[in-house]
């Protein structure tokens, strides 16, 4: 059963995010202490874009996102802390066209504005496996002015509450996988990487404001996980 408690903690390290309560068995099925804590690195690499029709102007829209997420597992007892060092979007650009009755507008999200950031919330144990649940900070579209907005999708995993709101993002993966599943055996290793693919697709139907909106969004993703044993 996981624990959920939290500990002050003072080091290089900021900010712990989430306790993990791994069974008695998986310490004990080891034939040497092993490692202690082990850095981590999450990198999501995305490339889109989406359509959407109805109310204003049709909107077109582009987007390339690569966001790194840097942190450490640390063993204590039988429990694994997860402790969240930094996160950052490394490259981000959004250009979006609009049909507009003297032709076509077009906008690109500045460098200044907002950009999505990735977060790893949590580790779950499936089996002897770790799973990463992880997701984005939301980015509104159109660029245009608008009278209804929309969040544009990002890579994320299937979690309960998303399940909750109807809106489980796995349902749309079209190849591949969103699940980030780390073996047991990569925390043996002095450092181990393991890549995911997948490519992802959803067209919906939204009534906002007595309008009909068609939002269509599509994008292919990677994911790289990074262990090093200390």
């Amino acid at each position: 059963m996981r624990k959920s408690f939290a500990r002050s903690f003072v080091g290089p390290l900021a900010g712990l995010v989430f306790v993990l309560g791994l069974p008695a068995a998986l310490p004990s099925s080891r034939s040497s202490p092993g490692p202690a804590w082990w850095d981590i690195r999450l990198s999501v690499t995305v490339k889109g874009d989406y359509v959407i029709q109805g109310g204003e102007a049709p909107f077109q829209g582009e987007f390339t996102c690569r966001a790194r997420w840097e942190g450490s597992i640390e063993k204590d007892g039988s429990d694994f802390l997860l402790y969240r060092l930094k996160t950052e979007a490394l490259e981000w650009s959004l250009i979006e066209k609009a049909a507009v009755p003297k032709g076509e507008s077009l906008l690109i999200a500045l460098e200044t504005s907002e950009k999505p950031l990735l977060r790893l919330n949590y580790v779950l144990l499936e089996g002897s496996d770790l799973r990463f649940d992880y997701e984005f900070t939301e980015v509104s579209i159109p660029l245009h002015a608008s009278s209804t907005k929309f969040d544009l999708e990002f890579p994320r995993t299937t979690g309960p509450g998303v399940v909750l709101l109807g809106s489980d993002y796995s349902d749309f993966v079209r190849r591949g996988s969103n699940r980030v599943i780390i073996p047991d055996s990569d925390l043996e290793r002095g450092v181990a990487e393991r890549k995911f693919s997948w490519n992802w697709r959803r067209e919906r139907q939204v009534a906002k404001d007595a309008k009909t909106f068609i939002v269509t969004q599509r994008h292919s993703a990677e994911a790289v996980v990074t262990l090093r044993a200390h």
